[in-house]
């Protein structure tokens, strides 16, 4: 059976109304007598003993922890702060109430109203000051002039002062060990404090430690205490705990721009990029709104960033692409540059208005590079010097080589001559993006260019914007004369209006984009290509401007070249009267010899669908005649001789078939109509 706690006692005195027991005093009596006398060491050695040689039960732990704050308060009151340390941790006091008598702690922890629980009798130990410095200043000694303005005064408030938080600190790292036996309020205001503390008192390495263990530090009352000691590192350390990634962000931006300051966080920079990457698939709001601007800060690995996340191909992916591409037009336009060229080249974002964007951005890439000088006389020298190469091979070329193909086209040229750079890579790009990509006003970017006074030394540009604009004789007078490239203009014409094809984009070394012709299956094609006319129509174009400029060589070689193309009928009529008939020769071979194959190839399918004919009539004929009679209903009248009108079931009808079948075998055979270059049928009858 369990005792109870109270003294015991064998004497009672009974009187008239009471009855009287005589016991020994209580531990709490003994105590309180012990303090009144200032025997507080005495005090301390009794609650020991009483401590001391047995298990307490739950009233004796209460006793014990009365006693304690008690002597701890006692010994506060007296501002022996580090004496009252132990008994405070012993007491179990609610750290609330110590913490309230440090301003510096209380205020940014605690709200009005709030309310802590203590023993009765406790509160009259406790000091009346409302704070630890109060207390201070009272205990100290009167010297003149004051209290307050005295230097030995001064010198024993500071000394005191740091005992103080001697005290407050060792009670508290006390009370966080026994975190788990606490109501978490309490912990929450222990750890806020120690967390407070150590940030004031420069302690970075037990702050850090601190924060990075498991605590319940109060987050918005230790933020602006951390920032204001220039603790960044612990901050930083508090929100990874918490994984506040945001808010982490956020004091990461403050330290790459020079708002905060710590040595110990040696690149945020790099910690800014290494969250981020962390997050990728997922959270990609967070990538989206801080890789926008981690871009600016560094273009290469935040670009990167924004190209290696993952997004829908759905309508939401490209909002979100659009959103990200206008956030760094508007901050980092070099960076949007890259962006959209990734967007469109290697995303494949098949986008009119990405499309129009990226061409619009390319060009004005372009010109932009042409405003330096050096630039502009080194592409006006390509330029000459490739024209004028053009021009002597034509004057200088001996007859036996005059159908010789030219050695590269100025595209080739230009790429194989001229240093890569910059300006080099932004010219291709241009090319490419005119060529390969639709949806933008290619009459706009054509006038931007004429304006610019650019017009002849982009003429390869120029011309394959007229050519998207459908003046294709334009653009075949401004490759083949202007810029005197034949391979060109050839192959704009046997193509259908394409200047630069994907083999060219693949020699240029720029892969990504060849990827995007590939894609389309070839750039430009033009509805006419489809149809009847074909490639025809723009050869023969071609080959009127090589005539109207009075261009035999050019001439000769396209006619030997494109002889399929072309029909003799359509040529013949063009050749000025005083060219020699040899310059014609090697294309009116090729035109009858290809006429005379058109023609014996045509009979042979003749041949062979006449035999096929044959075998089915042969082949159908016995099937049919075993099918029986076909039943006629007799007139009701008589033939002239007075006999029956008589009908063979079987006489006929296998004439009449065999008829019926070649009739439809001659429509389907005279369908086959083989044409020849110049579009009239050959009768194959």
């Amino acid at each position: 059976m369990r005792h109870s706690s109270f003294p015991r006692s064998s004497i009672l005195v009974y009187g008239q109304d009471t009855i009287h027991s005589l016991v020994q005093s209580t531990v709490i009596a003994q105590v309180e007598a012990l303090l009144e006398n200032n025997q507080i060491e005495d005090a301390a050695d009794l609650a020991n003993n009483f401590a001391s040689g047995q298990a307490l039960d739950s009233d004796e732990v209460e006793t014990l922890e009365y006693i304690h704050q008690t002597i701890a308060f006692t010994l506060f009151s007296q501002t022996r702060f580090v004496d009252a340390a132990p008994h405070f941790l012993a007491g179990a006091l609610d750290p609330r109430i110590l913490v309230s008598y440090f301003p510096e702690l209380s205020r940014p922890l605690f709200t009005d109203g709030e309310e802590a629980d203590m023993y009765d009798g406790i509160a009259k130990r406790m000091p009346i000051e409302a704070s630890v410095d109060d207390l201070i200043r009272n205990y100290s000694p009167h010297l003149p002039p004051s209290t307050r303005e005295a230097p030995a005064a001064k010198e024993i408030h500071k000394i005191l002062r740091e005992d103080a938080v001697v005290m407050i600190k060792s009670v508290l790292q006390g009370f966080k060990g026994q975190g788990h036996y606490r109501p978490h309020r309490q912990q929450e205001v222990t750890d806020t404090a120690l967390a407070i503390l150590f940030a004031r008192s420069g302690d970075t390495t037990s702050l850090i430690s601190h924060l990075e263990s498991t605590n319940s530090a109060s987050l918005s009352a230790v933020e602006p205490v951390l920032l204001e000691a220039g603790e960044i590192g612990a901050l930083c350390a508090l929100l990874r705990v918490r994984g506040d990634e945001g808010r982490l962000m956020e004091i990461g931006k403050g330290l790459v721009e020079g708002r905060y300051s710590d040595s110990s966080v040696s690149d945020p920079l790099g910690n800014m990029f290494a969250l981020l990457e962390s997050k990728q698939g997922k959270d990609r709001a967070m990538l989206q709104k801080w890789g926008v601007w981690l871009t600016g800060q560094d273009s290469e690995r935040g670009l990167m960033l924004l190209m290696s996340t993952k997004r829908s191909a759905k309508e939401k992916g490209r909002e979100e692409d659009l959103s990200v591409l206008s956030e760094l037009q508007r901050l980092h336009p070099s960076a949007a540059r890259k962006f959209l060229e990734w967007l469109v080249i290697v995303r494949g974002r098949d986008d009119a208005e990405l499309h129009a964007q990226l061409v619009q951005a390319c060009v004005d890439e372009l010109l932009e590079c042409l405003q330096d000088e050096s630039t502009l006389k080194l592409w006006r020298a390509k330029f000459a010097s490739y024209t004028s190469q053009s021009s002597q091979k034509q004057a200088l070329s001996p007859p036996s080589t005059q159908f010789q193909r030219p050695q590269s086209s100025f595209l080739t040229y230009f790429v194989s001559t001229t240093p890569d750079s910059p300006s080099k890579r932004a010219r291709l790009k241009a090319l490419f993006a005119l060529q390969a990509l639709s949806g933008y006003n290619a009459e706009m970017v054509k006038s931007q260019i004429v304006v610019s006074g650019f017009d002849k030394v982009l003429g390869l540009e120029v011309a394959l914007l007229d050519g998207k604009m459908g003046m294709h004789r334009m653009a075949l007078r401004a490759l083949a004369l202007t810029l005197r490239d034949p391979i060109s203009a050839e192959t704009y014409a046997r193509t259908g209006g394409i200047v630069v094809p994907s083999k060219a984009v693949e020699a240029c070394g720029m892969g990504e984009w060849g990827a995007l012709f590939a894609a389309k299956g070839g750039p430009g094609i033009l509805e006419r290509e489809k149809s009847s006319e074909g490639k025809g129509e723009l050869v023969r174009m071609l080959l009127e401007v090589y005539m109207e400029d009075g261009e035999p060589q050019q001439t000769t070689r396209l006619l030997s070249s494109q002889a399929a193309s072309l029909d003799a009928v359509d040529v013949i009529p063009l050749v000025p009267p005083d060219w020699p008939l040899s310059s014609l020769s090697p294309f009116l071979t090729h035109s009858f010899r290809r006429t005379l194959h058109a023609k014996h190839e045509s009979q042979i399918i003749k041949a062979i669908c006449a035999a096929q004919n044959s075998k089915v009539f042969e082949d159908s004929y016995l099937v049919f005649r075993e099918q029986g009679a076909i039943i006629e209903e007799a007139d009701d009248g008589e033939d002239g001789d007075g006999e029956p009108e008589s009908f063979n079931e079987k006489d006929g009808l296998a004439e009449k078939f065999a008829l019926h079948l070649q009739d439809q075998q001659r429509s389907e055979v005279a369908d086959v109509r083989p044409r020849v270059s110049n579009g009239e049928e050959i009768d194959v009858r």
